[in-house]
């Protein structure tokens, strides 16, 4: 599975604010490229190497971390900062609201995936306990790949329905003043050594194109920090 066969990389339309989506669409790229590293993991035969399953596990241990800031920063500051500027619009808040609907839907779905490699450890006598947080709608030796293909489809299906229907709000709801503002309280609440991971995980494996069109929504200062201290310390970590 790769990237592109994925539905929705190139849905999402901007609206008439001026506001820069180029992070949040880099961010979902992202999600996208570490969802087929994942189906790739679960496709492999042998995972019985200690450092090959410390990748795996520290690519997929930085996902949900990653996914887990997005959508705190959607749920919490994102939509809040949208829903005054479009009380008017009924259509505009119930997309606002599936959206909030879709992130508690997914949740539940890491956690299948978690269990699922819990008990491939287990039966493969790598440790775990067999059976521990799995559930059994999830029968039978493909489960892992079974959880994984429900996570990319839900996941995918809630990043299209994202782009082509809510971050066009963003362009209509705020002027682009307003969105770096929004960027600049998501930022302060991650803090800089988050931001500083995260800029890093969005670019891995990047192309040169995506990797300057995310870094120039940057001021000079921070692209600096990314380049000399961000990604060499992201790079010390195999991943996948």
């Amino acid at each position: 599975m790769t990237t592109q066969k994925l539905p929705g990389a190139d849905a999402a339309r901007h609206g008439a604010g001026g506001a820069d989506l180029a992070i949040m669409l880099a961010a979902h790229r992202a999600f996208r490229r570490d969802l087929a590293r994942l189906a790739r993991t679960a496709a492999a035969a042998d995972l019985s190497d200690p450092a090959r399953r410390q990748s795996v596990a520290a690519g997929w241990e930085l996902f949900k971390h990653e996914l887990h800031l997005h959508h705190t920063a959607e749920d919490e500051i994102i939509w809040p900062a949208l829903r005054p500027r479009l009380a008017h619009s009924e259509h505009a808040l119930s997309v606002l609201d599936a959206m909030e609907a879709e992130h508690e839907r997914i949740d539940p779905l890491l956690a299948a995936v978690d269990a699922a490699f819990a008990q491939r450890d287990a039966s493969s006598g790598l440790g775990g306990t067999a059976g521990v947080g799995v559930d059994d709608d999830w029968p039978g030796e493909d489960r892992l790949a079974d959880v994984i293909d429900v996570l990319t489809s839900t996941l995918t299906g809630h990043l299209a329905h994202e782009e082509r229907d809510c971050l066009p709000l963003i362009g209509v709801a705020l002027t682009a003043a307003e969105w770096r503002g929004v960027g600049f309280k998501m930022a302060r609440q991650n803090g800089l050594s988050e931001g500083g991971e995260m800029f890093a995980w969005i670019l891995d494996g990047a192309g040169r194109e995506d990797v300057a069109a995310t870094l120039g929504t940057l001021p000079p200062p921070v692209r600096l920090l990314y380049r000399a201290f961000w990604k060499p310390r992201f790079d010390k970590t195999p991943r996948w």
